[in-house]
Formats: structure tokens, C-alpha cells, sequence
């Protein structure tokens, strides 16, 4: 009996140390503390994008040379070249010579935009360089090119004047114009016997106003003494005129267009500036208009033609550009058309 009465003390006490151990576990289940996962958030700063324009001031010199496009002033040297051929064989004809003049250069635009933005004129150079659209190196070089092409224009084709002249076929068309008759040389006994019939050919060459050396290409006209002011003006209010056609080309995408509109810029701008005018510092300089020894007509001729394109140019773009931004929203009209 003292057997059994043991084994089931035995029995009752593991049972309730058991139950004691499964409490405990249950108490230190619910009890365990909490543990919070704490996350660091950490803000990663969004990576600052230069601007074009905040470059464009970092850039050192060195490196706005070194980014000069080879090809662009190749364009504007060649480009500017056959402007000034241009202008030197149609500005003396007073008829379509203005016209011809306009359509040349709208296929030379048509031509070198997309190579170098044909501007072929260091008016427009440094306007767009007033107006913030090219650096300072790249305005400079360009000049420079420009003005290159139009010297050597005037070079190329003054050598090729002088090695083409036939002093003979000039004194044959002189006798021409001055309306005497095939059939008055042949009752004369011939061409030499009209020309002895008239002292010989040196004497009828002096008559007609003929030399040994071929005549001069074309020059611009000296300014009028008291009267530069008005030339002045003249290229100013023609600038102004042409920068409205290359503001208008600037913004176009497609060459025919930009070409059409800086043609017809500077027609526009000769026609109502009239024939003085010249509207390119470039080609003025080909055209002889720094021939005068005499400064003060050359600091003149500097206000003339180079401070007035520049200024009318730069004039003419700003306000194109002022009124194209604040004027009708974009995508209408002519936005519109141009898509």
C-alpha cells in the first residue's frame, strides 16, 4: 500500500511540475518583449543636370576651339565666297540684279544650313552671338572665314578679268556700241583701214575710253563727303529688315524655307535700303570700301559698314524674336502648316 501511495505522489508531482513548466512557457510566450525593427531612411540626392548655358559659361577658350567644326568654317569661308562672286557680276545691273543676288544666296542657305547655319555674313555671326545663340570663339572664327572667302573672291576674279581681256575684241565692241556698222568698216577697206582712216587703234582706243589693262571689276561707290550719316542709316534700316528673315530662318527646320526666308530678307532689305546699300561687312571689304588711305573716311566707312549691318542685324533678330514670343500661342497658323 506504502508502494502504491508513493507512486502516485510521484506521478502527481510530475504532472504538476509539468503543468508548472507549460504555465511558465506561456507566461515567458506572452511576455517576451517586442522587438521593433528600426529602418534608417536615407534620402539620395537627385543628380544635378548642368544646362547647356551653365556649360556654355564653364567652357574655357581652349575649349571652344577645340569644339570648333572644321567642316562649318570651310562652309562659311566657301559659302561667303560665291556671295561675293555673285554680288560683284549682278550689282551692276540696276534691272534684276538685287533679285539675282536674293536667289543666290536662298540656294547657298538651302546649301550650308545644316553644315554650318549659312551665315555667310558676320552680321548674322554676330548677331546670333549678341543674341546668345553661338559662344564668342565660334562668332570670331566665322568672321574671320567669312571674310577670307569674300577677299579671295574679289582676287579670283579680278585675276580672271585681267587674263580674259582681248584689248582688240574690246576696241571691236566699243566701235560697236558707238553704232558704227559693219557695212562702214567693210566700205573702208576693212577693219585696219577704218581704224588708219581715224588716227590707227591707239587713237580710236583713247577715243572710246579703252586701255591695254582690263577694266576694274566692280567697287562699291566711295560715300558721299557730308552724307555718311545717311548711309548709316541706310544699312541700319536695311539690316533690320534682313535680320527679320533670318530670325524667321533660324527657327526652321526645313533648309528650303530657312533658304526662301533669308533670300527674300535681303532682297527685301536692298530694295528698300537702295543701291548703296550692302548689308555684309564681308563683302563690303571686297568691294574696295577700305581703299582710302585717309582715316577718317575709313573710320567712316567702318561706322557704315560693319557697325550698321551688325547693329540692324542684331535689331532685327531681337525683335522678331521678342514679338514671335509673345505673340499668337505656338502650334497654331503657320506651326501649324509647317508640320
Amino acid at each position: 500500500m506504502a508502494t502504491k501511495k508513493s507512486k502516485r505522489s510521484t506521478a502527481s508531482k510530475k504532472s504538476a511540475a509539468t503543468e508548472s513548466t507549460k504555465k511558465q512557457t506561456k507566461t515567458e510566450a506572452v511576455e517576451a518583449p517586442v522587438v521593433e525593427e528600426v529602418v534608417e531612411v536615407v534620402e539620395i540626392e537627385a543628380p544635378v543636370v548642368e544646362s547647356e548655358e551653365t556649360t556654355a559659361k564653364k567652357a574655357t577658350i581652349v575649349d571652344m576651339l577645340m569644339a570648333l567644326n572644321p567642316a562649318a568654317l570651310i562652309a562659311e569661308l566657301l559659302g561667303t565666297f560665291i556671295l561675293t562672286a555673285i554680288i560683284i557680276k549682278l550689282a551692276p545691273n540696276a534691272s534684276y540684279g538685287a533679285l539675282g543676288i536674293a536667289l543666290g544666296l536662298m540656294v547657298l542657305v538651302t546649301v550650308f544650313n545644316k553644315v554650318s547655319g549659312a551665315h555667310l555674313n558676320p552680321a548674322i555671326s554676330l548677331a546670333q552671338w549678341i543674341n546668345r545663340k553661338i559662344n564668342g570663339v565660334t562668332a570670331i572664327a566665322f568672321v574671320v572665314a567669312q571674310v577670307l572667302g569674300a577677299i579671295l573672291a574679289f582676287f579670283v576674279l579680278t585675276n580672271i578679268n585681267s587674263l580674259s581681256f582681248d584689248y582688240d575684241a574690246a576696241i571691236r565692241k566699243g566701235i560697236q556700241k558707238a553704232g558704227v556698222t559693219e557695212e562702214a568698216i567693210n566700205k573702208a577697206g576693212g577693219y585696219e583701214k577704218w581704224l588708219e582712216s581715224f588716227g590707227g587703234k591707239e587713237s580710236v582706243a583713247g577715243q572710246l575710253g579703252i586701255t591695254k589693262t582690263a577694266p576694274a571689276i566692280y567697287h562699291a561707290d566711295a560715300l558721299t563727303k557730308g552724307k555718311e550719316w545717311v548711309a548709316m542709316i541706310v544699312e541700319v534700316v536695311g539690316a533690320v529688315i534682313f535680320g527679320f528673315g533670318v530670325a524667321y530662318a533660324a527657327r526652321q527646320k526645313n533648309c528650303i524655307k530657312a533658304g526662301f526666308a533669308v533670300g527674300f530678307g535681303l532682297f527685301i532689305g536692298l530694295t528698300v535700303a537702295g543701291g548703296t546699300a550692302i548689308l555684309n561687312p564681308a563683302v563690303a571689304s571686297a568691294l574696295g570700301v577700305f581703299s582710302e588711305a585717309n582715316f577718317a573716311s575709313i573710320a567712316w566707312t567702318s561706322a557704315v559698314y560693319v557697325l550698321g549691318p551688325v547693329i540692324g542685324m542684331s535689331l532685327g533678330v531681337f525683335i522678331y524674336n521678342m514679338l514671335r514670343k509673345n505673340g499668337v500661342a505656338e502650334d497654331t497658323c503657320c506651326d501649324k502648316c509647317a508640320k
